[in-house]
């Protein structure tokens, strides 16, 4: 069998040299304090340290086909491209000014606005910085272009890799809330009554109109099992922090109104949390994203009822998501919410995988930072150019089942009584595992109060369901179970009543309620009623507001 690779015509390395290549590529340099060493002293300390054997002109040779080469051995035109690729347009004064030019086109593709990008970086620089002609740095760059010489040479493209956190600070006009300066001293897995205060002041903030976008980030993500968004704090009385999170979940929308508000969700989020995350429609995730909203959940037991207007309307309007699908969901009792199920939830804006996040990230708040009213507009076209395909959905493959089964259950045509005996008379595995809520007293007592607040919710307008969901939550915490006390109220008083009361040891000033609770879409629920009757309008330019619930 011959040495060399084949599967690359002209390739003159052989397999043991690529593999040493690859070995040399891989090498963890920021540990060898070599992370900015030119590239002769990186060979050299290869060579001496990790493989003596290594033939350094046959490694040099290699890193040039990559378009890697020493310093000392470049031109003045390539070290002027390099000094062009380096510059940090970011934080260049006035460069957000020309995003609204590269973000206006119908072609959003990678290549299309990368170049487009590129232009309005090559003329910025060129008219602040130094001489640089456009058409000349392309053609060098076709020419010098990185020829592989390995079938896996993709694998091995470091390129936006080596951020390990994303610079939010340069980005001026896109104010940044970090959740790990929110939580108090020392914690790190739970959300306090003061620290979703601060969150609340730090959304007030951002009304300024130096910001042209919110980014909500975790700057302590990291690890195994990253925590995003950890969970409510659960005091003897959850009242207080539960209306204390309603607030803020009021406000984080009311910004969302007045300038794109994103969550940088790379890790956990927690079930009592959830209805934060889902105060804006634009979430970005990784594979470390992913929460658990089983009711056998400890988290979700607690707090059974979060994000309930969320969930009743998941498949409402345009979406594609099937009747049923929040009932599967919410009553499922290992069912793990990741990044694949959120996109085919349509519940996430972009997925961008985990090693490029921080330079995906950059990306988007360098979109973000184009003036309004393209502001948005240019922060979704970045994100869809940033995102790639999360992986199949483990809900999409259930859903006959979902359609058969759990549908009637969403539409009031069986109770979750009915539905157990109806699986439970299938036996088969797939049943005996879903049932296995029924035989924990806490858990089916979580399905039966979900199931119902649900149907409750579907026929109420927006401030109406969160007025329900804000009482019943609180009535939980107290030990309500029956879900005819919990969601029994005919006579509800309005939300804004219910977040302006508090108890002596809270400061009223801290978690007032500053603005108005946001109301329903008059429209919205006579579109759920009946769509026909809006057959005639445009629904694709109103879809993205939330209330509508279109999609």
């Amino acid at each position: 069998m011959s040495s060399e690779i084949a599967q690359v015509e002209g390739c003159e390395f052989t397999t043991d040299e690529l593999q040493l290549f690859h070995r040399y590529y891989k090498y963890d340099w920021q540990s060898a304090g070599l992370a900015a060493a030119p590239v002769s002293q990186r060979i050299q300390h290869f060579v001496a340290a990790v493989d003596p054997a290594a033939d350094s002109q046959r490694l040099r040779d290699w890193l040039r086909t990559m378009g890697i080469v020493d310093e000392s051995e470049k031109t003045a035109q390539a070290k002027l491209y390099d000094r062009f690729e380096r510059y940090d347009f970011a934080a260049a004064s006035g460069f957000n000014q020309k995003l609204a030019d590269v973000y206006d086109t119908e072609d959003v593709t990678r290549y299309g606005i990368g170049e487009r990008m590129e232009r309005a970086k090559a003329q910025y620089y060129n008219d602040h910085v130094e001489p640089l002609d456009y058409d000349e740095y392309k053609a060098y760059m076709v020419v010098n272009a990185p020829k592989p010489v390995c079938p896996y040479q993709d694998m091995w493209d470091l390129k936006g890799v080596d951020k390990e956190s994303a610079d939010t600070d340069k980005f001026a006009k896109v104010k940044t809330i970090d959740i790990a300066q929110l939580l108090d001293a020392g914690s790190t897995d739970v959300l306090t009554l003061s620290a979703i205060n601060r969150f609340l002041d730090a959304a007030k903030s951002a009304y300024d109109d130096r910001y042209f976008a919110v980014a909500v980030v975790n700057s302590r993500c990291s690890g195994p099992e990253p925590m995003f968004l950890p969970a409510l704090d659960s005091p003897d009385d959850c009242s207080e922090i539960l209306k204390a999170a309603m607030r803020l979940r009021i406000e984080l929308r009311n910004l969302n109104r007045a300038k794109p508000v994103v969550f940088f969700a790379n890790g956990v989020v927690d079930a009592s949390t959830l209805g934060i995350l889902l105060s804006t429609p634009d979430i970005i995730t990784s594979e470390m994203f992913c929460v658990s909203v089983s009711p056998t959940n400890k988290s979700a037991q607690a707090f059974p009822l979060t994000a309930l207007y969320d969930w009743a309307h998941l498949a409402s309007g345009q979406s594609k998501v099937a009747e049923g699908t929040a009932e599967y969901i919410l009553c499922h009792p290992e069912l793990v919410l990741r990044s694949a199920e959120w996109m085919a939830l349509e519940l996430g804006t972009g997925f961008v995988s985990h090693r490029k996040f921080a330079s995906g990230m950059e990306q988007v708040l360098l979109a973000a930072s184009c003036p309004p009213p393209h502001t948005r507009d240019a922060l979704r076209k970045a994100c869809a150019i940033e995102s790639v395909y999360a992986g199949p959905s483990k809900i999409s493959v259930w859903e006959q089942e979902v359609h058969r089964y759990f549908a009637p259950l969403a539409g009031g045509e069986k109770s979750l009584a009915e539905l157990v005996s109806e699986l439970q008379q299938l036996d088969t595995p797939w049943t005996g595992k879903y049932l296995a809520f029924v035989n924990a007293p806490r858990a089916n007592a979580v399905a039966e109060a979900r199931v119902a607040g649900m149907r409750v919710v579907r026929g109420l307008e927006y401030s109406q369901a969160l007025a329900l969901e804000l009482l019943a939550s609180i009535a939980w915490s107290k030990g309500t179970r029956e879900p005819s006390k919990l969601f029994g109220n005919d006579k509800a008083p309005k939300l804004a009543d219910i977040l302006m009361e508090t108890t002596g040891s809270v400061d009223a000033n801290s978690g007032a309620l500053q603005s108005e609770v946001p109301g329903e879409c008059p429209f919205a629920k006579m579109y759920r009623k009946n769509p026909d009757r809006f057959k005639h309008v445009d629904l694709k330019s109103i879809s993205d507001h939330r209330s509508l619930n279109l999609k």
